[in-house]
């Protein structure tokens, strides 16, 4: 063989190793990424099925206020006793725009059942895709969304999530209704 045959053949070689290299490169780079889609995804349905427990036993304050205490399309404020210690909690559930994050904040009832406590902050979802679309929306019992606190009996709770939302696919959403056990005579 001649020395340009030989660096013909090494060239050939070090380019299909190249190719190679990249193609198990990006092997394992989709695969890093579905795995984290798939946990982002299941953590996300974990925190609906959390929440829709914990909104159906929403009842009044340690001071009698009424169940439902703040409703916007990305904040919820309600009571509900959350660890069943007999004490109602206040529970703020909103996203942290700086980090997509879906957080949930508990606030005990303090001495004066004022909830000027220092909340407890629990992140119940990553890498919501919600920007300035809605999480929560509010129905009466017709059906007819509303804004009036005393006349929510179902909120819908809307998540789209996606690890890499510059880039396809699309937001995967995951959505659940949730009826309030101690507010159906109340509307």
């Amino acid at each position: 063989m001649s020395l340009i045959e030989i660096i013909f053949t090494i060239t050939i070689g070090f380019l299909v190793l190249l190719v190679i290299n990249d193609f198990i490169a990006k092997g394992f780079k989709s695969i890093t990424i579905s795995s984290e889609k798939e946990d982002a995804i299941e953590h996300a349905r974990k925190a609906l099925e959390s929440m829709t427990k914990e909104l159906r036993g929403a009842n009044s304050s340690e001071k009698g206020d009424y169940p439902i205490s703040t409703i916007q399309e990305q904040n919820f404020i309600y009571y509900t006793d959350i660890d069943r210690d007999g004490q109602t909690e206040k529970i703020r559930y909103y996203l942290d725009k700086e980090d997509n994050k879906l957080k949930m904040i508990i606030y005990e009832p303090g001495d004066l059942n004022d909830y000027n406590t220092t909340g407890q902050t629990s992140i119940l979802a990553e890498y919501v895709n919600n920007n300035n679309e809605k999480i929560f929306s509010y129905y009466d019992s017709n059906g007819n969304e509303t804004d009036e606190i005393n006349k929510i009996g179902l909120i819908k709770i809307l998540l789209k999530i996606n690890i890499t939302p510059t880039r396809l696919p699309d937001d995967y959403e995951i959505e659940t209704d949730v009826q309030f056990r101690n507010l159906k005579d109340k509307i």
